[in-house]
């Protein structure tokens, strides 16, 4: 009993909103996982190369950069609720599409209609950091990144699609089963409590077009008055968000085609990622609280490196050790960085930081995998890994020697 008393007090804070975006994210997650897992593959069904690929997600990212400053002004001027819910509804439209999309050129143009629609992504970041307490922050952002993960099955059921319908039908019986989550997902997320007290009145998508540039002004203004750790975090994650980028997507295509690994093997080696990020996640975000954030960060960073040269010159064997230290690596690096942006950024700028930061982060992520589609396709097909292997050691020389835990704790 005294073992049950303490677990409730554990996870009491999971009520209320941060309830709410457990629930949907896991329904979200493991649909929208199941046409992730060959999604290269699909791309290159519709016509596509894996150049093709790489445009595919460069523009697609270069376009969420675009709504993510004044995603993160309408937060903090309209609040969080109305914005989340509306653009949730609006991205099962997208999902439908990508489903019947007759080339890949269709399918780009419901990409970049999907991210115009993630202007809600820095309403809805702000509002989990505004519902989860200080002292819960790191086991928070672990619970969030274990739900990223739980989509165990997912890769299994696309093998199953595939074998059973053939790649292509079978992922377009994937994309609709996303298009009805998302549906159930708006609905639920209706239920969300707003964070902010005082709001704005009118609509926020005509303030939206109606204040871009003071969004803009107003959002890198605040990104440039925070503290020196947290702008040396950002650029961490900066060159993060390049590297990473630029080696995941073809990270199927490599084992496929390079290393001739079979298409079912690689969904049994999917659901063995998802695997590590479940068993990881909660021990990763109590190490987080309980011993700060900055050093579980650079031991994230650590092991990127290893596991994207192993994972090149290896086999089923190797690749699966290779998927066991990049699934801790990202569990802890995307727990630590919230926690500690949370810990640095007061509440009521929160949403305008989180919008400037994922500006640039998308940008580098949209040049990240048109590079990487390039590299793969005329360069070398090794190039991207190593390249990105390389680039997680400037990450950890920053987190050691210039990022530091703050004094004290925004709430």
């Amino acid at each position: 009993m005294a073992i049950l008393a303490k677990l409730k007090n554990e996870f009491s804070f999971i009520r209320g909103n941060i309830l709410i975006n457990a629930v949907t994210l896991v329904i979200v997650l493991v649909t929208a996982s199941i046409p992730y897992t060959y999604y290269p593959k699909y791309i290159e069904g519709l016509g596509g190369n894996p150049f093709i690929v790489g445009v595919i997600g460069s523009a697609s990212y270069a376009t969420l950069a675009l709504v993510q400053i004044p995603g993160g002004y309408l937060a903090d001027k309209h609040g969080r609720r109305q914005l989340t819910v509306i653009m949730t509804f609006a991205i099962s439209i997208t999902y439908f599409l990508f489903s019947v999309a007759p080339n890949w050129q269709v399918f780009m143009m419901a990409s970049i209609l999907q991210n115009i629609f993630l202007v809600y992504q820095p309403a809805l970041q702000a509002l989990v950091a505004d519902s989860t307490p200080p002292e819960k922050r790191g086991l928070g952002f672990s619970i969030i990144n274990f739900l990223h993960y739980i989509s165990v099955p997912s890769p299994i059921i696309a093998g199953v699609l595939a074998v059973r319908f053939g790649l292509l039908p079978g992922m377009r019986i994937a994309y609709l089963i996303v298009t009805v989550a998302f549906l159930v997902v708006a609905i639920l997320r209706t239920r969300f409590k707003e964070t902010l007290e005082k709001t704005a009145e009118g609509n926020p998508l005509t303030g939206a077009i109606k204040n871009f540039p003071k969004s803009i002004t107003e959002s890198v203004k605040a990104l440039k008055t925070e503290s020196r750790p947290m702008l040396f975090l950002f650029a961490s994650f900066a060159i993060y968000h390049f590297a990473w980028f630029m080696c995941s997507i073809y990270l199927i295509s490599y084992a496929l085609d390079i290393l001739h690994i079979e298409e079912f093997e690689w969904a049994a080696l999917m659901a063995w990622f998802s695997v590590v990020n479940i068993l990881s996640a909660l021990p990763c975000g109590k190490i987080i609280d309980r011993f700060g954030r900055k050093k579980p960060l650079a031991a994230a960073w650590l092991l990127f490196t290893p596991a994207l040269i192993g994972f090149v010159y290896g086999n089923i064997v190797i690749a699966s050790i290779s998927f066991l230290l990049l699934g801790v690596a990202l569990i802890v690096a995307n727990t630590a960085y919230p926690a500690l942006m949370a810990d640095f950024v007061a509440r009521e700028k929160r949403g305008k930081i989180i919008g400037s930061t994922n500006f640039f982060f998308n940008i580098l992520s949209s040049l990240g995998q048109f590079s990487g589609g390039f590299m793969y396709q005329y360069l070398s097909a090794e190039l991207p890994f190593l390249l990105s292997a390389i680039l997680f050691i400037p990450c950890l020389i920053l987190t050691l020697f210039k990022v530091h835990e703050p004094t004290s704790r925004e709430v």
